[in-house]
């Protein structure tokens, strides 16, 4: 059946004209403290209805923004962005770049019930340009989680300040609360808590392989995108082993206030956990992800 232009354009105006109506009414969030004196946002300030001239569908577009954090309905100034469209995109720049260069409090671990680590990184600046170093343990860190070889956990936990320290400082004591209770749930042992400064994700392997885990779970901060560098991921291994392929392991990422809850991510990774280990696989080749189950 060929449909005539007219028609079509009936078609499309009278689905968004039906979408307008049924979409939720917009919510404005306000962007929370990231520490520091200066209480900066590691999320961006919220931006204006839309910015668009002359919309056709106005009233839709509100709630179309109200949708989604992304970056959309902004308008524009002949081909380029509007003045206060780039400077909140700077602004969002700096956030990333701040969250970058941010540290977890030195008290910090402690008082979250965790041992803490570092890697063989000097300090920060070492840390963003040689990240094989921040894929093990210094001597004294190894030593210490050696006191604990073998323990063999079912899922040796490890929080890692990683490209985000604030991410971990503002989303870690939640999402690992909610995570440990959620183990404790499904009768999985956790061992002892490990807190590792200039980590990287691999540093979790060597870790799991000191202590003979069953699986490792990774709490790290995300590499920060525009505006977002309070965003934190979590890392899943099941039976982890040295220079383990990504491949091999599970991620839930964009744990934060505006992404996936505290709750929710130790659900789907209590979840993956215990597929994996039925399976004793993980990564791909377990078969999890959007649209299978």
């Amino acid at each position: 059946m060929k449909v005539d232009d007219p028609t079509l354009d009936a078609i499309v105006a009278a689905v968004i004209r039906q979408l307008a109506e049924e979409l939720p009414p917009p919510a404005v969030t306000a962007s929370a403290p990231c520490g520091g004196d200066e209480g900066h946002a590691c999320t961006a300030s919220p931006r204006p209805v839309h910015s668009v001239e002359n919309p056709v569908y106005e009233a839709m577009l509100p709630k179309l923004v109200a949708l989604t954090p992304s970056e959309i309905a902004v308008g524009r100034a002949g081909n380029r962005f509007r003045t206060d469209q780039y400077l909140r995109q700077r602004e969002g720049s700096a956030d990333a770049r701040d969250a970058v260069h941010s540290e977890v409090p030195a008290d910090w671990p402690t008082q979250n019930g965790l041992v803490p680590l570092v890697t063989r990184c000097r300090d920060r600046h070492e840390y963003l340009l040689f990240p094989n170093q921040g894929r093990r343990l210094d001597e004294l860190s190894r030593a210490a989680v050696e006191v604990h070889a073998r323990t063999r956990p079912d899922v040796q936990l490890v929080v890692g300040d990683g490209l985000s320290p604030n991410a971990i400082v503002t989303n870690a004591p939640a999402t690992l609360a909610a995570l440990k209770r959620r183990l404790a749930a499904a009768r999985l042992r956790t061992g002892v808590d490990f807190f590792v400064k200039y980590a990287r994700i691999g540093v979790a392997d060597e870790i799991g392989v000191l202590t003979g885990a069953r699986a490792s779970v990774m709490l790290v901060g995300e590499r920060p995108g525009l505006g977002a560098g309070d965003s934190l991921s979590v890392y899943i291994a099941v039976a982890p082993k040295l220079d383990q392929d990504n491949a091999e392991k599970n991620c839930i990422s964009n744990v934060r206030p505006v992404g996936i809850a505290p709750d929710e991510a130790a659900a789907q990774t209590v979840t993956i956990v215990q597929r994996g280990l039925e399976r004793g696989v993980g990564g791909v080749a377990l078969g999890l992800g959007w649209g299978r189950r």
